[in-house]
């Protein structure tokens, strides 16, 4: 019989998405600034979004493992050359103060051929060429950043909108 976990630790609530949000960076515009701006001018408060396209320089972490062999992540990796995104998914919520926030993680490739990826980080990855983007909200879905519990880390919670 498969295990039953409980509803702290599967949060799912269902939304409606009858919209979506078309359009792109150009060169110099960071990505997450850009996103949030983009949000910002559609009353957009969650969502999630998919994009492409080019970065001039790109700032991340990765998934890694402590002394203790507990997971954690990288000190910050900043790769100062351009690159192309070639796949990214990220959600976009409230942090614990209530400002538009982004949870995004992206894979690309430099221009050696090397592919690499992560959780990206805001303010780190400016366009070089153009980044394309679809951001597709929903209204009846709260997400906002609240410490877990398990990893004392502050992550996207998934309720209700009331």
């Amino acid at each position: 019989m498969a295990k039953k976990y409980s509803k702290e630790q599967i949060q799912s609530v269902i939304g409606t998405n009858d919209q979506c949000v078309m359009g792109r960076l150009t060169k110099g515009v960071d990505l997450f600034e850009g996103i949030i701006q983009a949000c910002e001018e559609h009353g957009i408060k969650t969502a999630s979004f998919q994009c492409i396209g080019s970065l001039s320089q790109v700032g991340f972490v990765q998934i890694a493992l402590n002394e203790e062999k507990e997971i954690g992540y990288s000190d910050p990796i900043y790769l100062e050359s351009p690159v192309e995104l070639l796949a990214g998914t990220g959600f976009i919520g409230l942090d614990a103060d209530g400002e538009l926030d982004i949870h995004y993680h992206g894979l690309f490739v430099d221009s050696k051929g090397t592919i690499s990826g992560g959780h990206f980080l805001r303010g780190e990855n400016p366009t070089a060429v153009t980044i394309e983007y679809v951001i597709q909200p929903t209204n009846d879905i709260h997400l906002q950043r609240n410490i877990d519990p398990v990893w004392n880390l502050p992550v996207f919670q998934f309720t209700e909108r009331s």
